[in-house]
């Protein structure tokens, strides 16, 4: 018998990698995706931004940071966009993690 908390696991990567948000390795920049209790976390983890190439004016000379906040917004919404859009239910935390529920949790 499966284990409903693994087919919802699966379901999400199957979901993010149709969508071209394919899951990255532990430690590395990405999609992520982690088990928990009540269904699977998803969340964004960028290490390095680069900067949008410049038709014309004087270079850049400070480095871009590394987590611009609107950037990871957007990125989140769009997450949580097409996991609803595959009829799963999910919490925004921080706007930085997904929850996304598991329907069968009852809580212990």
């Amino acid at each position: 018998m499966n284990d409903p908390q693994d087919d919802l696991f699966l379901r999400v990567r199957a979901v993010l990698t149709a969508a071209g948000f394919e899951e990255i390795a532990t430690g590395a920049e990405g999609v992520h995706l982690i088990h928990r209790a009540r269904g699977v976390m998803v969340g964004w983890m960028p290490t390095r931004i680069s900067p949008a190439p410049r038709r014309r004016g004087p270079q850049r000379t400070r480095p871009i940071q590394a987590d611009l906040p609107g950037l990871r917004h957007a990125f989140t919404l769009a997450l949580a966009a097409t996991l609803r859009a595959a009829g799963l239910t999910v919490e925004a935390h921080d706007d930085q993690w997904l929850l996304v529920l598991d329907t069968h949790h009852t809580p212990g």
